[in-house]
């Protein structure tokens, strides 16, 4: 699991620096729009940005779920008996790994056919589409690896308590 935690570190790493490449990218385009300095890069800063966000969320989510960092709600675990708890929150968890089986299943087929027929997306950049869609199936495998932690390890998703302990 350690090899796994440090690909979830570096793709967090990386998904930070993108969040700043893209905001330096807008805030450059943007000054150079204003003094009449624009040419065609310009357009492609909203490209490299629009790409950008479903990787930022690919690679930071196996992160955020390690951490416990999504939102999830505690008031219904909080509500049950502290017997049914653990259990509980076992199943959740458990449910969360189907899902993101599933959504590997999914993108992975759809990257897979993006590959094999050529698509590209078409910006003001062209872009192959299997680059874009083979994000998905990575964070969502990384993400239910995370999420199996929690269905076979010491610790659970939820603490049973309602609001936030920080």
């Amino acid at each position: 699991m350690r090899v796994i935690d440090r690909i979830c570190d570096l793709l967090a790493i990386l998904a930070g620096i993108y969040l700043v490449a893209i905001m330096l990218g807008i805030v450059i385009s943007a000054l150079a729009r204003t003094v009449n300095l624009s040419g065609a890069w310009s357009s492609h800063v909203f490209t490299f940005a629009e790409f950008g966000l479903l990787y930022i969320v690919m690679a930071a989510s196996p992160w955020l779920v390690r951490h416990k960092g999504h939102v999830f709600i505690e008031l219904l675990t909080a509500a049950l008996p502290r017997a049914v708890q653990r259990p509980f929150s076992r199943c959740v968890a458990g449910l969360c790994v189907v899902i993101c089986a599933v959504l590997v299943w999914y993108t992975f087929g759809a990257t897979a056919k993006a590959w094999q027929y050529g698509d590209a997306e078409m910006r003001s950049l062209d872009m192959p589409k299997y680059l874009l869609l083979g994000a998905m199936p990575i964070g969502f495998g990384l993400m239910g690896i995370q999420f199996a932690r929690f269905v076979f390890g010491r610790e659970t998703l939820h603490t049973g308590q309602a609001g936030v302990y920080e």
